[in-house]
């Protein structure tokens, strides 16, 4: 206790912060509505109203090598409807 508190008031240091735009509300980025349903879908997959977010699933298969033509990826894909090759009869 050797030291003496002064009485005068502190005075606070000039802190700039951060540069404000006033076209942002209180610093924050303007988001557009495909992030905000993205956030929505989590929040309801995080309260467990739902299974999983769609946006979140990575595709269930790889993509086709260069090369493979159109018709080779919907057949595979099950898009092309019956594709099986039919066999006489023996």
């Amino acid at each position: 206790m050797s030291e003496r508190l002064s009485d005068e008031p502190l005075e606070p240091e000039f802190d700039p912060g951060l540069p404000r735009r006033r076209s942002e509300h209180g610093g924050m980025p303007r988001r557009d509505d495909d992030e905000f349903a993205l956030a929505a879908e989590r929040d309801r997959v995080a309260a467990g109203l739902e299974d999983y977010a769609p946006d979140d699933v990575p595709p269930a298969a790889d993509p086709p090598p260069p090369g493979v033509s159109e018709a080779v990826d919907l057949a595979e894909r099950g898009l092309l409807g019956d594709t099986s090759i039919e066999t006489p009869d023996r």
